[in-house]
């Protein structure tokens, strides 16, 4: 598999669906909705909501085994910002580089660099001196579930100004490759996608979004969300 991270424009703003102004629930009827443990947006996600299931908020690694009610931090202590997982084995890897994270939604924007490497499931972590799979990419914002439906985040560029190169990057929600849409229940700023082995959906995200563009603002507090899909994408 191939990721997809590269440097993004100046001003990053991702939306999704109606801005909903409530809280982030925990539960929702297409949705579950589990909120990170620190205030900054999930980059990925791992494993399997039923089991154990791992997520990053960029500079931490964290656990579950009970759907998300608490977080065990990893041992993870590196400076560098992870990005993805890449699962092998027994192997899980961090990976802390992307490619072509340009913001430019027909492209594949990949996770590579497996730069640390845990073997008890995310609790310890250790610098990948072997280099096991080290070049790895993993697909962020564009891969097939295990049926082998595509599915992406859809993005929607606006120039902060007219003529200007930089613009507003807002992912206005999630589509398959026959057209069918996914809405979350909020805004938010989408980070990655990922599919457990019974096809259900993960989306990593930031906090809930109540302003966006000039205007760009979190809802209340700033932990991310990861939503899973209770039901298997076909």
């Amino acid at each position: 598999m191939r990721f997809l991270l590269a440097a993004l424009p100046l001003l990053l703003l991702v939306a999704c669906h109606h801005g909903a102004d409530e809280p982030v629930a925990p539960d929702y009827p297409d949705w579950y909705a589990l909120r990170a443990p620190d205030d900054r947006a999930i980059q990925a996600a791992i494993g399997d909501i039923d089991g154990t299931l791992i997520i990053t908020t960029g500079a931490n690694i964290y656990r579950t085994t009970d759907r998300g009610k608490t977080w065990q931090p990893g041992s993870y202590k590196d400076n560098l910002g992870i990005v993805g997982f890449a699962q092998g084995g027994d192997s899980l890897l961090a990976l802390t580089a992307g490619l072509n994270n340009t913001g430019d939604s027909t492209a594949i924007a990949f996770a590579t660099n497996g730069s640390s490497v845990s073997f008890d499931r995310g609790a310890t972590w250790q610098p990948n001196h072997n280099h096991l799979a080290f070049d790895i990419l993993v697909p962020l914002n564009r891969l097939k579930n295990p049926a082998g439906t595509e599915y992406s985040i859809t993005v929607r560029q606006t120039p902060v100004s007219p003529g200007s190169s930089t613009a507003y990057l807002e992912t206005t929600g999630i589509k398959d490759q026959t057209g069918r849409r996914l809405t979350l229940p909020h805004d938010h700023q989408i980070k990655s996608l990922y599919f457990d082995k019974q096809s259900r959906l993960y989306v990593s995200a930031s906090a809930a979004l109540c302003g966006t563009r000039e205007n760009f603002a979190f809802c209340g507090e700033h932990n991310g969300v990861l939503y899973v899909s209770k039901k298997p994408q076909p």
